[in-house]
């Protein structure tokens, strides 16, 4: 039997096994992927804006914005996107100078479980020494970290009356200490932090104003500077973030296809660990699993259920030559795990991008067949086949960074 129709067997035998099965699979999905997702450590005093930047990007209901300055953090706490399967992990963590506290226990576990540094001031609080200095020993030892400072609450600062800045003014460079534009006051504050970081190791920091607000604040937008900060995230971690880039981008997308598409990456993720793991033909029935736990929760999300029949007219679509060739690849590199150390390797790295690739494209095409069938049409068959072919081809070009499957960071 080759590769490729055992792959199709296990995943049909996942997609239309008994719930026990599944829950057990989608609990390990989820755990694979959260083991290679990078991870965003968020560290800044109490009341600083911490869970209300993590409450804006992620819409996480746990994510409550506090009130004034006290805590809404007491212990460290991850926050998945998307929560089944993540791409991404926010970790935020106790505001540093809390009565009583003593941090360095917690930094440590933090620093060794983080990619990239989001250090969290409000622009009104000129005593960040604390900050500073766990962001210092950071880089000392981990110089190649990204490193992005949050500087929140500008409102204090406006004059009475004020509002936001009718359209985004800060650049995030020295231009902002002298953009007219900008109050005298907010641009003392923001030039007095940034020259904080003077002299750290590793890349420039990148700084990013913000103000996150409540209804009752009057203050429109709410969320005033987000964009901006997403847009920075997306520069420091291209493949964390490139599905949560791709979910805005696309207009012409429906809307259920931009929102999966997060998700898709995920079960990649978990998929690209499965490949990767030093067992020979091991990898083929995780893939599978993570293939239909995909398929599944994307059918659930359309309204709809895949039947024996449906499956195999979803994959008839998609074209077998393509798959063929693709399996055979793959069950030639899984063949390769038997050579002892340099054949796990080499076979483990290829096979995670291949396990990746071929699950974002999977993903892609099924969108499109399930768009169709939630119609009560049927999807072009080009359409499917282009889905498929683009999504592969965007899976394998992410894939080549090795963070993608190893967890190594940004």
């Amino acid at each position: 039997m080759s590769t490729l129709d055992r792959l199709w067997q296990a995943i049909g035998s996942a997609l239309f096994g008994n719930a026990g099965d599944s829950a057990a699979q989608e609990e390990h999905a989820r755990i694979c992927a959260q083991g290679i997702a990078p991870v965003v450590w968020l560290l800044g005093k109490t009341g600083a804006g911490k869970t209300a930047i993590i409450a804006a990007l992620t819409g996480d209901p746990r994510a409550v914005i506090g009130a004034g300055f006290e805590p809404c953090t007491r212990t460290a706490a991850f926050y998945d996107v998307p929560s089944e399967v993540p791409v991404l992990r926010f970790l935020d963590t106790r505001g540093l100078e809390e009565i009583n506290y003593n941090p360095a226990q917690d930094i440590a576990w933090c620093e060794s479980e983080s990619h990239i540094l989001l250090a969290v001031m409000q622009v009104d609080d000129p005593a960040q020494e604390m900050v500073v200095r766990v962001v210092r020993e950071a880089r000392r030892r981990h110089p190649e970290w990204p490193l992005i400072v949050a500087q929140t609450g500008l409102h204090r600062l406006y004059a009475a009356g004020a509002r936001h800045p009718e359209s985004y003014p800060y650049t995030g460079g020295p231009e902002d200490v002298t953009n007219p534009e900008v109050a005298h006051s907010i641009r003392q504050a923001l030039a007095y932090q940034r020259k904080l970081f003077d002299g750290m190791r590793g890349p420039l920091p990148r700084f990013i104003p913000v103000d996150f607000t409540l209804p009752e604040d009057g203050f429109l937008p709410q969320d005033f500077g987000l964009e901006m900060l997403r847009l920075v995230l997306e520069a420091v971690g291209p493949v964390a973030f490139e599905a949560l880039r791709r979910a805005r981008a696309d207009a012409d997308n429906d809307r259920i296809r931009a929102k999966m598409r997060p998700l898709i990456y995920g079960y990649g993720g978990a998929a690209a660990g499965a490949g990767a793991i030093p067992v020979p033909l091991a990898g083929v029935g995780g893939l599978a699993g993570a293939l239909a736990l995909m398929l599944r929760v994307l059918a659930q999300h359309y309204g709809l259920e895949w039947t024996p029949g449906t499956f195999g007219r979803f994959t008839g679509t998609i074209g077998g030559g393509a798959l063929f060739w693709w399996g055979l690849r793959y069950g030639f590199r899984e063949a390769l795990k038997f050579i002892p150390i340099v054949g796990l390797a080499a076979a483990g790295a290829l096979n995670a991008a291949a396990a990746f690739g071929l699950t974002v494209g999977i993903g892609e095409a099924a969108c499109i067949w399930l768009g169709y069938q939630r119609r009560g049409q049927r999807a072009p068959d080009d359409m499917v086949r282009r889905a498929f072919a683009e999504g592969l081809a965007i899976g394998l070009r992410r894939a080549k960074n090795k963070s993608v499957w190893t967890g190594d960071g940004p």
